[in-house]
């Protein structure tokens, strides 16, 4: 690495006083226009100023030294980057759409605004997570590269070659000592790290990892990172830095979606075209009661959800209210937009995620797990009636919790309760012989009572299905 204390100065140098007559050999090696028709290859003009200006008998640099000195400067930042062959990594040569097989195009889309608007103003972090393969190097690269070109320098390396270029310094011959390598890094005023998490195998290496992040994040310094782990397998120190909502604008890139029934949402064209808010019945046989006030509400804030998805809504009642048509409607908004959905009936989740470690699938475990946790809204169908198996547990635990902790646009139909002691006797009777579950787990319930995530809709009506109750 280039020292950075003497590549400044040379740019400022360079940017500030340009160059002054010096040796004939300086000018020599000098990479100036030898044949310029405004100097004749002199390389200076004298100043046209009357006589007794400041300016008189002054002479100025001709425009050919200009170049010059930018060419000197970007060649500077160049290897100051480290950047290489990455050097043909730019904005220009991106797939807007990211790599087919690899990449989902409208996440990508979303990563290549935010590294763009980076790029133009540096300042934060950006954290770009996704699977290998989906152009997260290119984006990085690219954002240096858009920095160099712009006259800003920047610093580039892989998470494993700053490991490696930490330990060179270890060495008695190292040309470098390792606390003058550790504060370039530090205080490089964009430090772009890629592939973060390949390096943690060594614990060293995580101490390493987390002084350096510590002090940017510390002092606010611009940072870009990119890695191929999910939120969840971080540590918790590095968790709570990558995803400081005050600081890091996080941009996650999902895989290419399989060919799998979610790929229209995972709901029959027939029942999105009759399950709408417009055939939402609240009639007038209800509206002067509690169930119609019950669903009124519901109606509105599943239209304002639709319209623009944040946080969680959890849809609860008995059997006939109306959960499925309000969470089918959204889903046939949200489609209709362009979002990727995912609605399934939990039950149905939980077969699909058994079959797909046959050796027979046409799609993995993982490959499918990712697509239904990752997608931009999930749609939980009637939660609690599923098995209660240890198994299926430890798989709604792993799923509620990413999206929880990610803030991703989730609705939860459910007959359950949050609070037990709700349920009436004759329900818990019919319960307590069955393996279905009786009440949420401590877990699952504790998020889904999270009122700062969590909108809670209780429809209170009776079963529309059977008529001689309406």
């Amino acid at each position: 690495m280039n020292n950075l204390d003497e590549i400044f100065k040379k740019i400022a140098s360079s940017r500030t006083e340009g160059p002054t007559a010096g040796t004939s050999s300086e000018a020599d090696s000098s990479p100036v226009e030898r044949d310029c028709e405004i100097c004749g290859g002199l390389r200076w003009l004298a100043v046209d100023a009357p006589v007794g200006s400041d300016s008189f008998g002054k002479v100025r640099a001709c425009e050919c030294q200009a170049s010059a000195w930018g060419a000197a400067q970007g060649e500077l930042l160049r290897r100051y980057s480290q950047l290489g062959p990455l050097s043909r990594l730019t904005f220009s040569n991106l797939q807007p759409e990211g790599r087919s097989g690899f990449a989902e195009p409208a996440t990508f889309r979303k990563t290549l605004q935010a590294a763009k608007a980076f790029a133009n103003d540096p300042h934060g972090w950006l954290v770009i997570l996704g699977p290998s393969g989906c152009g997260k190097t290119h984006l990085a690269a690219a954002v240096a590269n858009a920095l160099l070109q712009a006259g800003k320098p920047a610093l580039y390396s892989s998470a494993l070659d700053l490991m490696d270029h930490l330990r060179s310094t270890y060495d008695a011959y190292s040309p470098i000592a390792y606390d003058g390598l550790l504060q370039r890094i530090t205080d490089a005023p964009v430090l772009i790290i890629d592939d973060v998490g390949v390096q943690t195998s060594s614990p060293w290496a995580m101490e390493k990892l987390d002084q350096i992040l510590s002090r940017r994040y510390n002092a606010r310094r611009p940072t870009v990172i990119t890695s191929s782990e999910t939120e969840s397998e971080f540590p918790e120190r590095l968790r709570t830095r990558l995803l400081d909502p005050v600081l890091a604008t996080v941009c996650r890139v999902a895989p290419a979606r399989v060919a799998t029934e979610w790929d229209s949402g995972g709901i029959q064209p027939a029942l999105l075209e009759q399950l709408t808010f417009e055939r939402f019945d609240v009639g007038p046989g209800k509206s002067a009661t509690e169930a119609g006030a019950s669903l009124r509400a519901a109606l509105r804030a599943c239209r304002e959800f639709a319209r623009t998805p944040d946080g969680w809504l959890l849809l609860t009642g008995p059997t006939g209210t109306g959960k499925t048509h309000l969470a089918i409607a959204i889903a046939g908004q949200r489609l209709r937009d362009g979002a990727s959905v995912v609605f399934t009936f939990v039950p149905d989740l939980l077969d699909h995620l058994r079959m797909a470690f046959a050796p027979e699938s046409r799609v993995s475990y993982d490959t499918l797990f990712e697509q239904v946790k990752s997608t931009e809204l999930l749609i939980l169908d009637d939660l609690g009636s599923e098995s209660a198996t240890p198994w299926a547990e430890e798989k709604l635990y792993q799923l509620i919790v990413h999206r929880h902790n990610m803030r991703l646009p989730t609705v939860i139909t459910s007959r359950l309760t949050l609070d037990p002691a709700e349920e009436d006797s004759g329900a818990r009777a019919s319960r307590r012989s069955s393996t279905r579950r009786t009440s949420f787990t401590d877990a699952i319930g504790s998020r889904l009572k999270d009122q700062r995530v969590v909108t809670i809709l209780p429809l209170i009506a009776p079963d529309y299905r059977d008529e001689a109750k309406r």
